[in-house]
């Protein structure tokens, strides 16, 4: 009954520490409870490796390395995924009927991509060459493909946005 008292202690004090240390507030004015908190976990954390209950966290922590660094590295995508799914909610395909902003009214209709959401999806300049669409489509399919932990629908988007703009500068050639 102690462990089990010693482990709520300490991760409702870590998760106290953690959520203090993250937020916007300033830690001068919590620095009572971020010294309270600090002293829960060490205590919580003391009573649960006398009483040999410690390893089953250590495991859980030790579990949970490996797909921080994957994790930490998917953050720098973030703007990224945020202009695809925006794109996604422009060109009307975001779960409705018909196709929102494209003048068509056919129901079901889906909007095209247009040469510029294409080229902000593949985070290409005004005038892109073919090689350097290509690059692009390669370099964004290589980190977010769904065999690598990506998405179908972000390739897809990256599928789309590739077929766009090579069949724009075919028609220019």
């Amino acid at each position: 009954m102690l462990y089990v008292l010693a482990a709520v202690l300490a991760v409702t004090a870590f998760i106290v520490l953690v959520r203090l240390l993250w937020s916007s507030t300033r830690l001068r004015r919590s620095s009572t409870l971020i010294t309270l908190a600090t002293a829960a976990l060490i205590v919580g954390l003391a009573v649960l490796a006398a009483t040999g209950r410690l390893n089953w966290i250590a495991a859980a922590v030790a579990a949970v390395f490996p797909f921080l660094r994957r994790g930490f590295t998917l953050l720098r995508y973030l703007p990224l995924i945020g202009r695809l799914f925006q794109s996604y909610r422009q060109s009307g395909m975001g779960g409705r009927a018909g196709a929102q902003g494209s003048g068509r009214s056919a129901p079901g209709a889906t909007a095209g991509m247009s040469l510029d959401q294409a080229r902000q999806i593949l985070d290409l300049g005004a005038a892109p060459t073919r090689d350097e669409v290509i690059a692009a489509h390669r370099r964004l399919m290589q980190k977010l493909h769904p065999d690598r932990g990506g998405s179908t629908y972000l390739a897809q988007q990256l599928n789309e946005a590739k077929r766009v703009l090579l069949k724009d500068l075919e028609g220019r050639n």
